[in-house]
This record gives C-alpha cells, structure tokens and sequence, in this order.
C-alpha cells in the first residue's frame, strides 16, 4: 500500500477552549509526541507539542468538510502482472462527537468519547476516473441506492497519561454500508492544533462483509481484498 501511517492518538486544548467553559487550562510540563508518516518513497516526521490539561466536561465537536475526506484505497490487480493502488476520496462528511477528560480507576486520567457519529456520502466518491465512479455508483458499491457510509461509537472510554490528554489505541465501531452493519477497529491518532482536532485514522475491510464482490472485469483485471479505508478529519467546536 502506498501510504502507511504511525498512529497516535492525542488530544490538546488550549486555554481558550476551557475558559469557555468557565475553567482555565492550566499548562504544566509539556512533553514532545513525535508523529510520524511513513510513505513508499519517503519519511516525514512531525514534532507536536503536547501540554498536560485541567479536566473538562462534555464539550461537543463537529466534523469540518471543506478540512476533511473520507478515502478508499483498493488495490487492483492487472492480469496478475502489477497492482496499482485505486483511490477515490469524498469531502462530504457530517458528524461529531463529544469529548470529556477526567480522573478514572482505569489510569491516571481518562477520555470519554460520547455519540459519536461520522457520515460519508458515497455517491461523491472521486477517483479521477468517470467510468469507474459510475461503475460504483451503479454496480458494486450500488451507492445511488445506498448512498451513506455511516461509522458510531456510542461511548468509548480511552485511558491516559497524567492528563496530558495522549492516547495511543485502536478504536472498534459499527460501521454501515449498504444497510449493513459491522464492528469494525480504526487505528486512529488525533490532536489539537489551532483550536482543531486533527483526527486521522485507516482500517481494512473486505466488500463480501457488506454484500458485494470486489469489482473485476473478465480476465483484465480485478480489485483484491481487503480494501482500507482512510478518514482524515478536521473537527470544530460547536
């Protein structure tokens, strides 16, 4: 697969975000989270800093979509010879979730991740290739008649360190496709910058889960299993 990330997942908020909530952030040691993102030619790495944080309660986030898109990744197969690496990509997503960070019994400190909820319009997926969008649209995929991919968490606790808000895990939600609904783990890693959470996360699923075969075309060529799935999401405060 072309691209691999390295998560982690980490939140941050600044002082601004918690005085609004009428407490105040108050900025202890700061530690280094270095991200990393493996990619076939090269490596980039990003430092991040990271400030530990007072608790905060019930602070609700939505999804941004002129910041964020929705991937899949297929990996297609010509006549046995080569594998070229599909990728379509929407920006149409709705959603959001609520956050709160607090002591627990779990760890030092934990977050608790209420409602969330992410929507993907499939009948906006782009490849750059008109004919295979439409294919999908009408054939495999059928998203003209199931036009949402839908993933919710109704409540995930993720526990911490010292309330520096940084976690590193594997999430499972139910994820819908085609009126199908299937448990499905994202590796995720999020964190705060600007007064936005950065969320970027990659799974793998196989389209037979859902009840569909993976497309194909005579001996020409055809689409492998699994396929992975890439979100990468700005969220605001509401």
């Amino acid at each position: 697969m072309k691209r691999i990330f390295v998560f982690l997942l980490l939140f941050t908020f600044c002082s601004d975000t918690a005085s609004e909530q009428g407490s105040q952030t108050v900025a202890l040691d700061s530690t280094t989270t270095i991200l990393e993102v493996v990619d076939s030619d090269e490596t980039t790495t990003t430092l991040i800093e990271i400030e530990q944080l007072e608790t905060f309660t019930d602070i609700n986030y939505e999804i941004d979509n002129e910041k964020s898109l929705v991937s899949y990744l297929a990996p297609k197969d010509f006549l046995n010879s080569n594998i070229e690496i599909v990728r379509g990509s929407t920006n149409k997503i709705v959603g959001g979730f609520t956050l709160s960070l607090d002591s627990c019994d779990l760890a030092d400190s934990c977050l608790l991740i209420t409602d969330l909820i992410i929507s993907a319009d499939l009948t906006t997926l782009k490849s750059g290739n008109s004919i295979r969008d439409n294919a999908i649209k009408k054939n495999w995929l059928e998203s003209n008649l199931f036009p949402s991919a839908i993933y919710k968490i109704d409540e995930l606790i993720l526990p911490n360190n010292d309330f520096d808000s940084k976690i590193d895990e594997t999430v499972v939600g139910i994820l819908t496709i085609r009126n199908m609904e299937v448990n499905i783990p994202f590796t995720i890693t999020a964190y705060m910058e600007d007064d936005e959470i950065k969320i970027f996360g990659i799974t793998e699923i196989d389209t037979t889960w859902f009840g569909f075969d993976a497309p194909t075309k005579f001996n020409a060529w055809e689409v492998l299993n699994p396929i992975a799935i890439e979100v990468e999401l700005i969220a605001k405060r509401k």
